[in-house]
């Protein structure tokens, strides 16, 4: 009986590490694009036109959204603020 309890606890644990991987690669390609953002003053992040914005928005939302799956760990919550953190600055200091 104990075995089958920890082999769910493992699970969870393993769903939870895929969730805070794909929020971490989420999270880099938005970070990737917010720079590339700020290095070129001509594109702002809501700008919709233009193709980095069209990445990293997606990006963002998706990255958020495994954050909130992985919400129980520390680097969930971590993630969660640090993304909306990047956001914020994008949308009131970018260009």
């Amino acid at each position: 009986m104990s075995n089958n309890i920890s082999e769910k606890q493992h699970i969870r644990s393993m769903v939870t590490f895929s969730y805070l991987t794909l929020a971490f690669l989420f999270s880099c390609i938005f970070t990737t694009i917010c720079i590339l953002i700020l290095l070129f003053p001509m594109v702002g992040i809501l700008d919709f036109t233009y193709f980095p914005s069209k990445v990293a928005i997606p990006s963002f939302i998706i990255s958020l959204v495994f954050s909130i799956l992985a919400f129980k760990n520390i680097f969930g919550k971590i993630l969660i603020v640090f993304n909306l953190c990047l956001m914020i600055f994008m949308i009131v200091y970018g260009p």
